[in-house]
C-alpha cells in the first residue's frame, strides 16, 4: 500500500516538475502562466475527486467471499482499490482474506 501510495506521488510530481511554462490563449490573447498556476488546481482538484469517491465507495456495504460476513472498508482502501465492475479487492476484517467483494443486497 505505501509503495502505491510512494509510486503515484512520484509520478505527480514528475508531471508537475516537467510544466515549466504554459501559455494559455484567453480571447485573442497570450499570456505566460507559471507551472505552479495550473499544477497547484490540478493537485487539489485531483485529490477531492479522490476523497469523495473514496468516500461514497465506502459507505457501501460489502460481503466477504470466503466467511461471508458484511463490513464496511476503509475510504482511504475503497478509493485505491482493482475493481471490477462492483466488486472490489478489499482485505476482510473479520477472517483477513484478501479478495473480491461484492456489494451486500440489503445496501442497495
Amino acid at each position: 500500500m505505501k509503495k502505491k501510495i510512494f509510486l503515484i506521488a512520484v509520478l505527480i510530481c514528475i508531471m508537475i516538475l516537467s510544466l515549466t511554462s504554459c501559455q494559455v490563449n484567453w480571447f485573442d490573447r497570450h499570456y505566460d502562466v507559471p507551472w505552479w498556476m495550473i499544477a497547484i488546481p490540478v493537485v487539489i482538484f485531483s485529490l477531492i475527486v479522490w476523497i469523495v469517491a473514496g468516500k461514497c465507495i465506502a459507505s457501501k456495504k460489502y460481503i466477504c467471499p470466503k466467511c461471508n460476513k458484511t463490513f464496511y472498508p476503509e475510504w482511504w482502501s475503497a478509493a485505491v482499490s482493482i475493481h471490477i465492475n462492483n466488486n472490489r479487492v478489499f482485505k476482510c476484517p473479520n477472517c483477513k482474506t484478501k479478495g473480491f467483494c461484492r456489494i451486500s443486497k440489503e445496501d442497495k
